[in-house]
């Protein structure tokens, strides 16, 4: 039977690598159909993305291979099944730009993942997570973190989800909580050049005349948008635009640049370097 698997490399750079991981992958008899690598030379770090057919007796063979060049090139490797699909839940409040981007999008096959339910502070997002047949599940924002949390891992482990997509989620998550979800959390963002805080972001930039407005997708921490960022995008803005106009322009920016963001990392593009990503 044959299979597809993506392989992420990740280790200093040295002399041979690419021989040593292409040779021992041809070895198998299985066939590289697409390979990345990348050297970022101001910290001495080689990566490499590989996407590889073979048999599937061929697979505890190439594990072996690399196993054995785990401490030789003090490497950090993972093998992804090329095929599976990881089950995803949603969390968001009010809005439903992002929820409907993701959804119609997955919808259309353009997304490898399975969503397992849609979760949110309040019942407006219900009836889109009803349409697209996903449970639902209200935790009101007005009982302690802690009980909140705790109710969010229970729906969480009982539909053996494996990552979180805040699409506009406008609560913030504890330490503890992001720290056991540490890199499986991505959140979206407006980000605005230059940034503002606090209460309508679209209309301090209006008045201010912004001309550009921007979006940033990245990995959620307990500092609040400082995750490693994965995806970025901008639109110029004229300064002829009304405030109703930032608003539809940054929601068109935040849903495009979540989708791509998602994108990159169900195909195991995003590689994590201290508090870093690199994409391939």
């Amino acid at each position: 039977m044959t299979e597809k698997f993506i392989l992420q490399v990740l280790c200093p750079d040295q002399s041979g690598l690419i021989a040593a991981f292409t040779q021992g992958i041809a070895k198998t008899g299985a066939n590289i159909l697409d390979l990345t690598q990348h050297t970022a030379k101001d910290i001495n770090t080689f990566f490499l993305r590989a996407l590889v057919e073979c048999e599937s007796d061929a697979i505890p063979k190439i594990k072996e291979h690399f196993s054995k060049l785990e401490n030789e090139k003090s490497m950090q490797w993972h093998l992804h099944d090329a095929e599976r699909k990881v089950k995803l839940a949603l969390f968001g409040s009010t809005t439903n730009h992002c929820i409907y981007e993701l959804l119609l999008s997955h919808k259309d096959g353009a997304l490898p993942c399975e969503w397992t339910c849609v979760i949110s502070n309040h019942t407006v997002l219900e009836p889109i997570a009803r349409a697209f047949n996903l449970p639902f599940f209200l935790v009101p924002s007005d009982i302690p973190k802690q009980e909140q949390e705790q109710r969010f891992n229970e729906i969480l482990h009982a539909s053996q989800t494996e990552g979180i997509i805040l699409a506009r989620y406008m609560q913030v998550l504890s330490k503890e909580f992001t720290e056991a979800w540490k890199h499986r959390i991505i959140n979206i963002h407006h980000g605005f050049l230059p940034a503002f805080k606090g209460a309508k972001p679209y209309h301090q930039a209006w008045a201010k005349g912004v001309k550009i407005i921007g979006a940033t997708a990245h990995f959620a921490t307990a500092d609040l948008d400082q995750g490693p960022i994965i995806w970025q995008s901008v639109q110029q803005v004229a300064d002829t635009g009304s405030i109703k106009q930032f608003i539809q322009i940054g929601k068109e920016v935040e849903k495009r640049t979540l989708l791509q963001a998602l994108k990159l990392y169900l195909e195991h593009r995003v590689f994590l370097c201290g508090e870093r990503t690199f994409i391939l």
